[in-house]
């Protein structure tokens, strides 16, 4: 466990990988999410404005996924689980390599080329849009939605973001189609009336799943293309057909996860983490990134071994919060990434944008670089090493 201060709010961080694993597994109510107003004791005693972009991102206002505890999250989650399913995600791989390969041709007569922007947002976005149904002119809103969110700036954002979900979930009951929210949409109209969520929960669900599935995927995206090109004798392990793709993906999932730190969940009694006493109602925040460093979990946790068999990792989270959103996840990370070291053998980093270019995103919950340059078919030059 460690103390940490989030512009002047206290928190405790849960570090280690077996007392993270705990904690997301509880069932027996110790730990809870949402109801910040009555389960935070720092909100509960005005040490913390309840209007701040944390409180409303804790505060289960509007039930959703994230906020939920036990029968009410199983409630919540059962529609998601039942039409979010592999075989919707599989049947969405035609899109991701087609969006991957239209990407890669678009990056082909570049010299140098912002590797986040040219790839890894428009093809992560542009998976959502599809699943989703959105109209191919709002998709930038969905993304704009998800980094307003992790930078924790803009509490403002909470309403936006429902309100653009809201009005998509009327249209497609309206004019249905084959994707995500039309599937749960005529799901509710067919549910017994006492037990429908209604447009404003599926809406907050769908938040969460932009959210999770776009800035999150788009930075472990970015963070593996520059782990692959910073450890080249990694990368010749898969290209070279040593080790396979998808046990390279989870090593990248793992060491180089962009989810760093999230918020959070509230004792509802005093108890201790890995011998260390949490009061009642203190905050506890989930440090993934610190879990995946646990020496007590993984031989040489900070060594990037793309061989490592990294089952077992905490990137996903673990118990009845297990993400959602992780098939997709992987499948386009197993996508993307061979797609982009086939496509361009020489990739390498373009340092003359200097090491500005590596200067992570503004958020304290997530992380990797604002920007990932490079050059499609190579320079020679030494990469530059790996921001710490």
């Amino acid at each position: 466990m460690a103390e940490v201060d989030l512009a002047g709010v206290r928190a405790l961080a849960v570090t280690r990988h077996e007392a993270l694993r705990s904690v997301l597994a509880d069932r027996s109510g110790t730990f809870v999410r949402g109801g910040a107003r009555q389960n935070w004791r720092a909100l509960r005693e005005g040490r913390v404005a309840p209007d701040s972009a944390l409180a409303l991102l804790v505060g289960g206002s509007v039930g959703s996924l994230l906020t939920s505890n036990g029968a009410e999250h199983a409630r919540l989650r059962k529609p998601m689980q039942t039409h979010f399913t592999r075989r919707r995600v599989e049947a969405l791989r035609p899109r991701v390599e087609k969006l991957a390969d239209d990407l890669l041709t678009q990056m082909d007569g570049a010299e140098s080329a912002d590797v986040k922007d040219r790839f890894a947002w428009p093809l992560t976005v542009g998976v959502l849009v599809g699943l989703l149904g959105v109209d191919e002119e709002d998709a930038p809103v969905l993304g704009d939605i998800a980094r307003r969110v992790f930078e924790l700036s803009d509490p403002g954002v909470y309403a936006e973001a429902n309100g653009f979900l809201r009005d998509l979930v009327a249209k497609r009951r309206a004019a249905p189609g084959d994707d995500l929210v039309s599937a749960l949409a005529a799901a509710d109209d067919a549910t017994a009336e006492a037990d429908r969520l209604g447009d404003a929960r599926i809406a907050a669900n769908l938040v969460l799943l932009v959210i999770a599935g776009f800035e999150t995927t788009m930075g472990t995206l970015a963070n593996g293309v520059r782990a692959l090109l910073t450890h080249p004798d990694q990368l010749e392990r898969v290209t070279g057909g040593e080790v396979e793709w998808a046990t390279a993906v989870e090593e990248i999932l793992r060491r180089h996860t962009s989810v760093s730190l999230l918020p959070a969940v509230f004792a509802t009694r005093d108890t201790e983490v890995a011998g260390v006493p949490v009061p009642e109602g203190e905050m506890v925040l989930l440090a993934y990134a610190a879990a995946a460093l646990d020496p007590a979990a993984w031989e040489s946790p900070d060594e990037f071994d793309v061989g490592r068999d990294a089952r077992g990792h905490l990137s996903f989270g673990h118990g009845p919060h297990l993400c959602l959103g992780a098939p997709l996840a992987r499948l386009e990370l197993n996508v993307a990434l061979p797609r982009l070291f086939r496509r361009f053998p020489d990739l390498a980093l373009d340092n003359a944008h200097g090491p500005g270019s590596a200067v992570p995103v503004e958020s304290w919950m997530m992380t990797h670089p604002r920007q990932l340059w490079v050059r499609p078919h190579g320079t020679g030059a030494h990469p530059a090493p790996e921001p710490r």
